[in-house]
C-alpha cells in the first residue's frame, strides 16, 4: 500500500514509498508504469529528495534507520541510523 508520495521537480517522475512492501516505486508519469524499484527498509514512511535530484532519501519507521537511493543507479547507497521510530525526511537546503 502506498504511503507517501514525491513528484519529480519535472513532473516526469513519481516516488512512492511501499510501507509494509520495503521498497519505493518509481512511476513514469507518461505511461503510468512502474520503471524501477528499490528494497530500502522497513516500512519506508517519508520521501524527500536531494537539492540536486541524484539522492532520494527514506525514513524506515521500524527499522529505525533513512536510507539513501541513488537516483542514477536505483541503487541504495547508504542506511543511515536515525533514532526511534523515523517517519519523516526533511531537506535543508544551504
Amino acid at each position: 500500500m502506498p504511503e507517501q508520495v514525491l513528484l519529480w521537480n519535472d513532473g516526469a517522475a513519481l516516488y512512492v514509498s511501499s510501507g509494509r512492501g520495503h521498497k519505493m516505486f518509481v512511476i513514469d508519469t507518461a505511461t503510468n508504469k512502474v520503471t524501477a524499484s528499490v528494497e530500502v527498509g522497513a516500512r519506508p514512511w517519508g520521501v524527500a529528495l536531494s537539492p540536486d535530484g541524484k539522492t532520494l532519501f527514506t525514513a524506515n519507521g521500524p527499522s529505525n534507520d533513512v536510507s539513501a537511493v541513488n537516483l542514477f543507479s536505483m541503487s541504495m547507497s547508504k542506511k543511515i541510523k536515525a533514532g526511534d521510530g523515523p517517519w519523516g525526511v526533511a531537506i535543508l537546503a544551504k
